[in-house]
């Protein structure tokens, strides 16, 4: 049974980074991450957000400008009629996914659409448990409790999933449509970012929840890879009136590589970049190169077969386009925040500091950690 997620996006906010990545992309890949889901559609009148939504692996839907995204009805009908036209796609059910919701998950998208087979209702919304209690404003202004039937359990329409069958919604052109099921998720998971409390909200939990994901990705990890333009360094190039040219990079990032020389944890770098001061920056931090390399898979896959290990081992760090190779073949695939949009929605672990910046630092730090606590945990008696 085929699937459709729709995103229909009103104006330019969903382009605003919230945990190192466009709100956008984290709705594009909460969609497209789901297993139930067979495509994903950004339905927009902006460009900009079209351009980020290809980028992104959505299909993307343009609107006429007379109408508006925020009426899901509409922007729904306008994404399977544009779908069906190009290449006769007729989803038997679809979910309108409002991107304002960064702590949605793609579990909870494909349990709903569970649920709602289980059902076998038209359609469903996603609610979170009401626990507080009830008040109203009575006559002469005084309150005064809202009582509903004894232990009957109330619910909040969060706005986080709506989905529909779509031969109902065809016949009635309405959301929800038919007979309608509740689907009740966490109220974490039903945050919707309305102003600047709830961004700084939600992306601190982002960013907390995304430590702990890179520290449980990176533990199986023995080698780490790193492109060398954009991750060591900020990606721009001085060029000197003699042509020379220099790169500017963080002595944070020289400091992490100290770090997993002391726990003796290996990296090195494969560059495309010809120029000698690739070289140079990675002598003085005592990391082996390969620098002028166009084709980097076959380096990496003969460097990792060399030290005996798999790529599933490695963790490859880069930022744009030519490293999209390598950071599919890895086990992690890592990106520096400012990395190309592609790049962002393939990586497993984003940094919150930018290439050059201390991006580097930040899987270091994390490797380096966890290096030491196995070390102290082999030691007899250390756990006492």
């Amino acid at each position: 049974m085929d699937v459709l997620a729709v995103i229909p996006v009103v104006d330019q906010a969903v382009l605003r980074p919230l945990g190192g990545r466009p709100l956008l992309q984290r709705a594009i890949e909460q969609a497209r991450s789901a297993r139930a889901i067979d495509r994903t559609a950004v339905v927009s009148t902006n460009s900009e957000v079209l351009g980020l939504a290809a980028e992104s692996g959505a299909d993307v839907v343009g609107m006429p400008a007379e109408m508006s995204p925020s009426d899901a009805a509409k922007a729904l009908m306008q994404a399977a009629d544009q779908l069906s036209a190009r290449d006769g796609f007729a989803p038997q059910v679809a979910l309108v996914l409002d991107p304002l919701f960064p702590l949605r998950t793609p579990a909870s998208l494909d349990q709903a659409i569970e649920h709602l087979f289980r059902c076998g209702a038209d359609s469903l919304v996603s609610v979170h448990p009401l626990t507080e209690a009830l008040w109203v404003q009575a006559e002469g202004g005084m309150a005064q409790p809202f009582d509903g039937p004894p232990n009957q359990v109330r619910f909040v329409e969060n706005g986080a999933i709506v989905a529909v069958r779509m031969s109902v919604f065809e016949a009635d052109a309405r959301l929800p449509a038919g007979r309608v099921v509740l689907y009740a998720m966490p109220a974490l998971q039903g945050l919707r970012l309305r102003g600047e409390d709830d961004w700084q909200a939600a992306d601190a939990l982002v960013r907390r929840f995304a430590g702990v994901r890179a520290t449980d990705l990176l533990r199986p990890v023995k080698l780490l890879v790193l492109d060398f333009d954009g991750v060591m360094t900020d990606n721009r190039v001085l060029v000197m009136e003699d042509g020379r040219e220099g790169v500017l990079c963080s002595r944070g990032d020289g400091f992490g590589f100290d770090l997993l020389r002391a726990v003796d944890f290996p990296a090195l770098v494969i560059s495309k970049e010809g120029n000698p001061v690739v070289g140079a920056r990675c002598r003085k931090l005592k990391i082996p190169c390969e620098q002028g390399i166009g084709d980097k898979l076959p380096v990496l896959e003969r460097l990792v077969r060399e030290r005996g290990l798999t790529l599933a081992e490695v963790a490859y760090m880069g930022n744009d386009l030519n490293d999209l190779e390598c950071m599919r073949a890895c086990g992690v695939a890592i990106a520096p925040a400012d990395a190309h949009p592609t790049v962002l929605a393939i990586a497993n672990i984003i940094t919150e500091a930018p290439g050059g910046f201390g991006a580097v630092r930040e899987i270091c730090d994390v490797i380096a950690a966890q290096a030491a606590a196995a070390h102290v945990a082999a030691i007899p008696g250390a756990a006492l």
